[in-house]
């Protein structure tokens, strides 16, 4: 796997008055951009083609990574001039992913293994493979039903409810291009959780849950950027 999207266009209202003069993934984690971070990692597992959507003060990212050639990768960019969701995102670049392909949301941080996951994928045939772990606020997060084989049985977009368990979405997805096929034709922005996955899932399209306890943390929220910061200082 060669191929990476990480999402970074939201302006991250929630953490202002951080996020004033820069977007969220470019706040420092422990000397580095988050974005950066996200990059080191991807990297480390044979990443070297990365697609980066962006809306919010973009220069702030373009002009510290560049086409990243100073750290050894490339880098395309998306220029939205407005929101185009998680899945609208990828029409900026669904020419240049041709094949199987990762998503990162870009306010989660990550030490999530690629190469397990990504042998996960392939060992169940998916078309797309869903990071999935046990969630503490299921109201706050998009809720994944798992069937047998780690079958995706069904998605359900935040505001979640105790109904459906608390399996949450991790934000980290491996796919293959023909889930591209299934995106909404746009203009205008859509949604894995609730434009994507579930017409897929009604044309019998196999999506599976790698169900992970490896370290994943969103940090979209000022107390989750703190607790975050603080897992580095322990």
């Amino acid at each position: 796997m060669r191929k990476a999207v990480i999402l970074a266009a939201g302006e991250g209202t929630r953490l202002r008055p951080m996020t004033l003069d820069r977007p969220k993934v470019m706040l420092d984690v422990q000397g580095k951009p988050l974005l950066e971070r996200h990059i080191d990692w991807l990297k480390s597992f044979g990443i070297e083609q990365f697609y980066i959507n962006l809306h919010y003060l973009p220069r702030a990212v373009v002009d510290h990574f560049g086409d990243g050639s100073s750290r050894g990768v490339e880098i395309v960019y998306s220029l939205e001039d407005s929101l185009q969701g998680t899945a609208g995102s990828l029409r900026g670049f669904r020419e240049e992913l041709d094949e199987t392909f990762l998503v990162h949301y870009g306010d989660v941080y990550s030490e999530l293994d690629a190469r397990r996951m990504l042998a996960f994928h392939r060992d169940h045939g998916s078309r797309g493979t869903l990071a999935v772990h046990p969630t503490t606020h299921p109201h706050d997060s998009d809720i994944v039903e798992l069937g047998p084989d780690a079958r995706v049985a069904a998605v359900h977009h935040k505001p979640g409810t105790d109904r459906h368990g608390a399996l949450g979405n991790a934000a980290c997805y491996i796919l293959e291009p023909r889930v591209l096929d299934f995106l909404p034709p746009g203009p205008g922005p859509a949604d894995f959780i609730v434009d994507v996955f579930p017409p897929m899932l009604a044309a019998g399209e196999p999506l599976h849950g790698y169900d992970t306890d490896e370290f994943l943390m969103d940090m979209g929220t000022p107390d989750r950027y703190e607790a975050l910061l603080g897992r580095f200082e322990t």
